[in-house]
């Protein structure tokens, strides 16, 4: 990350040590979460919530993880019906995870785009029997929608995550690229972070292999929310627990 103009920009981000799905620690979490909805005062800022958006993790294992045509299915069907019936204003342009399995279509449209992942999965099995998998320039999932996000708005606020590509390495191991042309760090970094990190263990679970890291591009990355007060007092709180942990 560099200094420009008074800004750090871009911000890389690189997690890894991955041995399944990300592991949190609970206090931390809370810590941050009633921050964020102390300061917005709406639910819908929740870490959980930005993370569902990019992968909906607690559907999946509660339909007993079923493969992606399948479960895809299912969220159109029936999830995000119900999202846009909870909360029409911020869901009225969709989710991520319903543009990755049905690029180009509409919310109330669903199944008739693109599924994108599928897509990835099935060339990955067929091509991997020859041993030659996709290369990956070809294992791309786009969530920017030229056809419907190129609008006269001076700002948008969705979608904030452009593109998500898998890569893996001679070992087996899945790696997860996104890119954000600017994120809100304090409100939406950690469930963002949160809903890749489960994004690529169920790609991983599709593909058969590991997750082993996620790597996130932010070109303009900006604080969000909090005042100076509120943004001392978390990291102050974090960093007390983090040295707990250590």
């Amino acid at each position: 990350m560099s200094r420009s103009g008074g800004e750090l920009a871009p911000l890389n981000v690189s997690i890894g040590g991955f041995s399944g799905a990300p592991i949190e620690d609970g206090k931390i979490r809370k810590l941050l979460d009633d921050a964020i909805l102390g300061i917005r005062k709406k639910k819908v800022f929740s870490c959980d919530v930005s993370a569902s958006t990019i992968f909906p993790w607690k559907y999946w294992k509660m339909n007993g993880c079923p493969d992606c045509d399948e479960f895809s299915k299912q969220y159109l069907a029936d999830i995000l019906p119900r999202l846009l019936a909870r909360d029409a204003r911020h869901n009225k342009y969709g989710t991520y995870f319903g543009r990755m399995v049905d690029f180009g279509a509409s919310p109330k449209e669903a199944g008739r785009g693109k599924n994108q992942l599928k897509h990835i999965i099935d060339m990955w099995h067929q091509y991997g029997k020859s041993g030659n998998h996709p290369r990956h320039s070809a294992m791309v999932a786009a969530c920017f929608d030229p056809l419907k996000d190129h609008g006269f708005q001076p700002m948008r606020g969705f979608p904030c995550l452009q593109q998500v590509s898998f890569g893996y390495d001679t070992a087996g191991g899945l790696s997860v690229s996104a890119y954000y042309p600017t994120q809100y760090i304090f409100d939406r970094a950690y469930g963002n972070y949160l809903g890749l990190g489960h994004l690529g263990q169920f790609m991983a679970s599709q593909l058969g292999v590991k997750l082993v890291r996620i790597n996130v591009f932010v070109g303009r990355p900006e604080l969000g929310s909090p005042g100076k007060r509120e943004l001392k007092s978390v990291a102050a709180a974090v960093a007390k627990r983090l040295e707990q942990l250590v």
